[in-house]
């Protein structure tokens, strides 16, 4: 049982890592498609919530896929029941929030009463996705598991492959994704710093080589420019490059999560999910009352809004399994 420290700062960081993710997604969303010389001839850095296309401070598929998970986690708290996620990821199915083509392909099937299995087949990409939706919308694996650190790798695996994230960069991208959660939750916990070097030469990642290639650069380059880090590791929705791209935005700041997010966005690219990845780690580390209250409060609500988004991450706690 965690002590009553360390189960308030597991409160701060469960919420900092939903609540990041939807921030990072908000501030990413209106900007997506840029590059990174576009961004900056613009605005420079983008440091505010902007106008966007359902309104300022919305979000997009990446939280509203983050919002089922969280959601299909609760409803079998200790397992990942793949069929459950698969169904609340139908239900919640917007197309209006940016889905990618394959992803509402395999979410109408599923909605029309197909089985996730029957509908990655039949819609997934030969080979799987290496895209970054099973990573962008991780950030409930690591909490509902924080305890077990094989039981969060397995289940991250696990929902990759509902939306055919079954490419080994793909379904790669969100393991790391989800493991970097759980490093920043525990080295909060731990009193300890965002050891960038440490952590990335503990993981030990035998490959995919884009990733080892990507994880090896920024170690050594936490001081590159974000154009640097932009044109060297890329910033597409191959998850890659964006994964890659979130860590060092994340890591290059360890210490003002506010800069972290701001330099995801501001990479250019799949700037939502960026933001959102980037945002979940730093609130993970930080907690959810260092993110800036301007973007917070900016933040839409509703039945599943800001205050929803609050509450799974206390359900979670609730629920999970803690060291």
């Amino acid at each position: 049982m965690a002590s009553q420290v360390n189960r308030d700062t597991l409160t701060e960081c469960f919420r900092g890592a939903l609540l990041g993710t939807m921030v990072g997604d908000a501030l990413g969303m209106p900007v997506e498609g840029m590059s990174n010389s576009v961004i900056r001839a613009r605005y420079d850095l983008v440091t505010e919530m902007l106008p966007a296309r359902l309104g300022r401070g919305t979000y997009t598929d990446d939280t509203e896929m983050m919002i089922g998970l969280a959601e299909a986690l609760l409803d079998t708290p200790g397992r990942l029941d793949a069929h459950q996620v698969a169904a609340r990821f139908s239900e919640n199915f917007n197309p209006d929030r940016g889905y990618g083509g394959t992803a509402q392909k395999i979410l109408l099937a599923i909605r029309e009463g197909m089985q996730w299995q029957d509908a990655t087949k039949t819609h997934g990409l030969p080979g799987g996705s290496y895209a970054n939706g099973a990573a962008m919308r991780v950030a409930p694996i690591p909490l509902a598991f924080y305890g077990d650190a094989k039981a969060t790798v397995q289940a991250a695996a696990q929902q990759a492959a509902i939306t055919g994230h079954t490419h080994p960069i793909g379904r790669i991208g969100a393991c790391l994704q989800a493991i970097a959660v759980r490093w920043a939750i525990s080295s909060k916990v731990q009193g300890a710093e965002l050891d960038a070097k440490s952590f990335l030469k503990n993981l030990k990642l035998a490959g995919p080589k884009e990733f080892v290639d990507a994880l090896g650069w920024i170690v050594e380059n936490l001081a590159a420019s974000p154009e640097e880090a932009a044109n060297h590791l890329g910033t597409g929705a191959q998850a890659s490059c964006s994964v890659s791209a979130a860590l060092w935005a994340v890591l290059s700041s360890p210490q003002d999560p506010e800069m972290a997010i701001i330099r995801a966005v501001s990479l250019g690219g799949d700037t939502d999910t960026i933001g959102a990845m980037a945002g979940a780690v730093a609130g993970a580390y930080h907690g959810a009352e260092a993110l800036p209250r301007r973007w917070t409060q900016a933040l839409e609500e509703g039945d599943k809004g800001k205050g929803y988004v609050l509450e799974l991450a206390d359900r979670l706690l609730d629920i999970a399994t803690i060291e």
